[in-house]
Order: structure tokens, then sequence, then C-alpha cells
């Protein structure tokens, strides 16, 4: 692994996530709190995209079907909850998840140098 600059420290704010890139991985970066977190912009259910995702309190939803993650942590909080934003009842949330298990995204350690953040990915 390769330790990659993936923003500067002002170029993350606590209200949203910024799409980046380290060595071909697609992530997000988000500060929650003091801390400075990376997750990977592909949801594991199919694969989506999560950056137009509602981003609140380090999580951040999934457009397409609701499965929400901790920024921080890439653990999977709840697992396809709806389908373009309306929400599932129970049955349809079983259809919808395709037989796939809750599954975490994958996270991605930031450490801070000067104003610059960094990767290893």
């Amino acid at each position: 692994m390769t330790k990659t600059k993936i923003a500067a420290a002002s170029d993350v704010s606590a209200d949203k996530v910024l799409k980046t890139s380290a060595n071909g991985q697609k992530m997000l970066v988000a500060k929650v709190g003091d801390q400075y977190c990376a997750i990977a912009n592909k949801c594991p259910h199919l694969g989506l995209p999560m950056a137009k995702g509602k981003f609140e309190d380090g999580v951040i939803t999934c457009p397409f079907h609701g499965s929400k993650f901790e920024v921080c942590t890439g653990k999977n909080v709840e697992w396809v909850e709806s389908f373009v934003g309306m929400p599932l009842p129970g049955v349809a949330k079983k259809v919808m998840s395709m037989g796939k298990a809750p599954t975490d995204a994958a996270s991605f350690t930031v450490t801070q140098d000067g104003e610059d953040l960094f990767v290893d990915a």
C-alpha cells in the first residue's frame, strides 16, 4: 500500500462528503467531529456510488437503496431500506436486498500531515 494524498483538510467540511480517489480507488472523505474519515464510494449492495447520498452524524446513506454506513468504520447500520428515497415495507426490503446479507463498506484510515490528508490505498 502507498500513502497517497487525497485532499487538503480545508477542502473537507463537517456537513458533506468530498469525492476523491487514491491509486484508482474511488472514495468519500468527511470530517466527523475532529476526525477525518474515508469510505469507498461504492455501496456493497449493488456497487453503486454513494457520493450523492445524505450525510448526517457521521453516516452516509446510499441514495439508491437506503443502506447506511458509518463513514469512519464502513460499518453497515441499516440494509436496503428504500428504493430511490421511497421507504420499503418488510417484504419488499427482502426482495430488494436480492438475497445479499448486510455488508460493511470498505473504509480507509486517514492521516493528516500539516494541511494535507492521506490514505494508504
